[in-house]
């Protein structure tokens, strides 16, 4: 019920409920009989193209697409699902088949898709009170289900696109992506006041299984005022005739207007059991995502890798009294103690923010994407709490030492930012300031661009002291502070208002520090906080936010210059010693980093002398840089950000332990591997003999060569046309691509390739160039009649991409095929080509298959593309995670089927296609029997 909304757009299509817009209801016709459900004339009677089947079907398509985009959750003793039927009940009966699933995100919402599939937020769980509250959610996008909402929208899309009829599973989903295909060219249906009707229809159905189902309606009025923020209001005759009611008042008003009496007779005779739902949404905040039972038909073998590759830390923290260290990679917390150097303990940590010690340095507290905080005591390693917070989406957040407050800061569509604090324990906002900041038109620009691409936002500085009682928040104009001890807001001299406008950070509980000026002449100013009273300033010579350490001397900048992050010497008024991994902390006269080991090690910060080191336990990778199978199966090559490994596969065992490399290949038994630039160790590529373990360099590049990528066998360069030592490639008119032999850096072949820059894919011998550029479109045109034709049959042209498709090692021209995207429904990710197959990875999580001869699309499955034979006839698609099918590409039908515990980081077939290697994320190899071998013991076993 938070925030509803109709998300139609080229990712999926669903049917989200929360807060919406609001107009009067559709009469519902005359029901039959008092405990008959409600009969609508509007919406429902539209024609709608699929049948209960159809729509079941349609369901399980757009739940393959949730599935990659979300985690599911455990539902203890299948609570939930009981609950959903248990409403359903009182309904007429279908033949749809119901599911109600519980998903991790970000977001205060719930939604549901075709086909009896709904989606329930663990937020959400955690935002109601009782189970009455639940089920008034839950029948709510019932509502939806039951009067086919997205089935009918569906249809009216298709119809638009000249279907008027549909017919068994394949043609269904045929028709879909048809509809995904085309989804910007699809007008947009009924608008603000339809999808009103909408919600108004869905609330109305919501209360009535509610109410039959035994639940006393008053919850369902109580729940909706409390998520749509109404507090009570509902407006009245002259509020609406001069327009001052708000939708969401109006949509509180219809709900209390259907609340009425139910005759006895109609409603079931129930009651809740209080304790249990109180467990059971507890069970669910703390639940894991559920990992899928393994089937693998054809498994050959399973090796673990060890010792296992871990990513890099990207956070590092003493505690305040100096007697522990913190280390944060990707997934998990590692506590240990600075005397012996010595692991304690490890958290599970997935998509979480910083970890932070309590100003006591008895414990560490943390929170994740879902704003679930966590707090484990250090003397115990268990954790002593767990809070969900369900305040609205936090644009941007923060969490106090002490893991008793958190700061939230929202944002409306109009760019309006609104400031909170939060109580953890209690869940209850202690502190709101509205309107907190309104964007400038950079600002705007820049969360624009943000969003489109998948960047991280980020604007305000939010700090907590170090002792959790003042926080403080900043970005231009606008800056604030609040005293948590007191309950009040704090006022601020203009000394440090001015601090607070670009970065700042506490140097302790009595002082701050902020730069003032920015760029090239900023100064550091140091001042009492609150009263403003200056200490000290010095210029800064560096750029980069500040960060409090645990030390009085000393703040962090990140990032200082070309460094990630460096030390500010308070007392030495300078920017002192930068270090070249993220993973750093200082505290008196000792700093930790981590090595390019992996390893955490300590020095001593006078002369950089180190003292000690660690090595920390194994942690989920959560992705690699790149990775490489041999083609005979006996070997696996695969880097994170800072090293990289090479692993026999017989036995699991690391063979080498390196920096990390941007690209692999196996020739001959040999890997050969580019390394990056190192500081002024020039970007350089290595051969290893994995048998002898042995291992050379073959060559290096010029010490400020960036623009070289390795493709497997072959090396890409990218440099001006009309100058081969620019650098300024970006500046300069055309661009050439020269393609070299990663062996001996020969070169093999170059092209102009015009001002854009495409992105490449090499897949055995074959090089695909991918292109969106128009001007690179039009070139192609003229020199390809096939392209042509294609470019005059769409007519969003400038939409459309190009895919080139070069023999790797001569350049020879191979063909060319245009992606239509229709009107950019969809963009084109990446492809790759085999044989005469062109596949193309879009951004709906679809494989998308071409014919390079004809320039024609075959078809298309869900999925991403992992792996193919050296023939093409087979190829291994991923549809969620560590779910993945295993294709007839002449047929585009599966021939097999696996479910992995994790999900894949790579897959390959062997050379001779005798069998296919998988990794997935928990560094395990999955060895298994080729299709033709699998295909073959089934046919035995037939025969007897």
């Amino acid at each position: 019920m938070a925030r509803c909304r109709i998300l139609f757009s080229v990712w999926l299509f669903v049917l989200i409920s929360g807060l919406p817009l609001i107009a009067q209801q559709s009469a519902p016709a005359a029901a039959q009989g008092p405990c008959a459900m409600p009969v609508f004339n509007r919406i429902v009677n539209e024609p709608n193209l699929f049948n209960e089947q159809q729509e079941e079907w349609l369901g399980e398509v757009m739940d393959q697409q949730i599935r990659r985009e979300f985690n599911v959750i455990e539902d203890p003793e299948g609570y939930l699902q009981k609950l959903g039927e248990r409403l359903l009940a009182q309904l007429p009966p279908t033949a749809v088949h119901y599911h109600f699933i519980i998903i991790d995100s970000p977001e205060l919402n719930s939604f549901g898709v075709a086909g009896g599939r709904i989606y329930i937020h663990r937020r959400m769980i955690a935002f109601t009170q009782n189970e009455a509250e639940l089920s008034a959610l839950i029948g709510h996008e019932i509502g939806h289900a039951a009067t086919h909402q997205v089935a009918i929208q569906v249809s009216g899309g298709l119809r638009e696109l000249g279907v008027t009829s549909l017919g068994d599973r394949q043609d269904v989903i045929s028709k879909w992506n048809l509809f995904k295909d085309n989804a910007a060219r699809i007008k947009e249906r009924g608008g603000a006041k339809r999808f009103r009707e909408e919600q108004l229809i869905a609330d109305r159905v919501g209360l009535y299984v509610m109410t039959r189902a035994g639940y006393d309606p008053t919850n369902f009025v109580e729940f909706t005022d409390r998520s749509l923020e109404t507090k009570g209001k509902t407006g009245g005759f002259w509020s609406d005739f001069f327009g001052a009611t708000s939708f969401e008042s109006k949509r509180l008003r219809e709900i209390i207007r259907n609340s009425a009496p139910m005759p006895a007779s109609c409603i079931s005779s129930y009651t809740a059991d209080v304790s249990h739902f109180a467990k059971w949404q507890q069970d669910v905040i703390a639940s894991k995502r559920i990992v899928a039972r393994e089937e693998l038909p054809g498994l050959v073998r399973k090796v673990a890798l060890q010792p296992r590759l871990r990513g890099d830390l990207h956070h590092l923290l003493f505690s305040p009294d100096g007697k522990y260290l913190l280390a944060q990679d990707e997934s998990s917390v590692f506590v240990l103690t600075r005397e012996p150097l010595a692991n304690v303990f490890r958290i599970d940590a997935d998509d979480a923010y910083a970890a932070q010690f309590s100003p006591d340095s008895t414990a560490v507290v943390f929170y994740d994407k879902e704003l679930r905080v966590e707090k484990w005591d250090i003397a115990t390693q268990q954790r002593t709490a767990l809070h969900a917070l369900t305040v609205p989406d936090c644009f941007q957040s923060s969490l106090s030492p002490s893991g008793e407050y958190m700061a939230c800061i929202d944002v409306s569509e109009y760019f309006e930012f609104s400031l909170h604090l939060i109580e953890v324990s209690s869940n209850k906002t202690v502190y709101t300031k509205k309107n907190f900041y309104t964007a400038t038109w950079s600002d705007a620009f820049t969360l624009s661009w943000a969003r489109v691409f998948g960047l991280s936002q980020h604007i305000f500085e939010l700090r907590f002291s170090p002792d959790s009682r003042y926080f403080v928040a900043g970005h231009r104009t606008a800056s604030l502070a609040y005293d948590l001890k007191s309950g009040a807001e704090v006022h601020l001299p203009s000394r440090i208002h001015e601090m607070l406008a670009f970065t700042f950070a506490f140097v302790s509980p009595e002082e701050i520090a902020g730069v003032v000026g920015g760029g090239d002449f900023g100064k550091l100013v140091r001042a009492r906080f609150p009263s403003g009273d200056k200490v000290d300033e010095f210029k800064l010579p560096a750029y980069g936010h500040l960060y409090s350490t645990s030390q009085s001397n000393y703040l962090l900048m990140r990032p200082a210059a070309s460094f990630p992050v460096g030390i500010v010497d308070l007392s030495g008024k300078k920017v002192t010693l930068a270090f070249k991994s993220p993973g750093f902390a200082i505290y008196g006269q000792l700093f930790a980093g981590e090595q390019a080991s992996g390893e955490v090690a300590l020095f001593a910060a006078a002369d950089q002398k180190r003292l000690n080191r660690v090595h920390l336990p194994d942690s989920p990778l959560a992705g690699a840089r790149t990775s490489a199978f041999s083609s005979d199966g006996k070997w696996l090559a695969v880097s994170g950000g800072t090293r990289g490994s090479l692993w026999q596969l017989d036995s699991g065992e690391r063979i080498f332990f390196t920096q990390s490399f941007e690209g692999a290949f196996f020739d001959q038994g040999q890997m050969i591997a580019k390394f990056p630039q190192q500081e002024k160790v020039p970007s350089r590529v290595f051969q290893f003999d994995p048998a002898s373990k042995g291992g050379k360099k073959l060559y290096e590049f010029e010490v400020d060569e960036k623009r070289v990528w390795q493709q497997g066998r072959v090396l890409i360069r990218l440099r001006s046309e009309k100058d081969k030592d620019n650098k300024d490639l970006f500046l300069h008119g055309n661009s050439v691509m020269e393609v070299h032999d990663v062996r001996t850096n020969t070169l093999l072949w170059e092209r102009k390739i015009g001002k854009a820059l495409p992105r490449f894919f090499c897949s055995q011998n074959v090089l695909t160039l991918v292109t969106g550029d128009w001007d690179g479109i039009k070139a192609a045109a003229r020199e390809n009649p096939g392209v042509n034709a294609a470019l005059n049959a769409i007519d969003a042209k400038r939409d459309a991409y190009l895919l080139q498709a070069f023999e790797a090692t001569t350049g020879k021209p191979l063909g060319a095929v245009l992606v239509d995207t229709g009107k950019l429904s969809f963009r084109v990710l990446g492809a790759v080509t085999v044989g005469d197959m062109v596949l193309v990875a879009d951004s709906l999580n679809r494989t998308l298959v071409y014919s390079l001869k004809s320039g024609q699309q075959k078809g298309k499955v869900p999925g991403r593309v992992w792996a193919t034979t050296i023939k093409g006839d087979r190829m291994l698609v991923e549809m969620g995670h560590g779910v993945a099918d295993l294709y007839d590409t002449s047929t585009l039908q599966p021939v097999a089927h696996y479910s992995f515990s994790s999900r894949l980081s790579d897959a390959e077939f062997t050379g001779d296609g005798s069998a296919l290697m998988v990794l997935t994320a928990d560094q395990t190899v999955y060895q298994l029997k080729g299709a033709a071998q699998q295909e073959n013991a089934s046919a035995a076993d037939t025969a007897k």
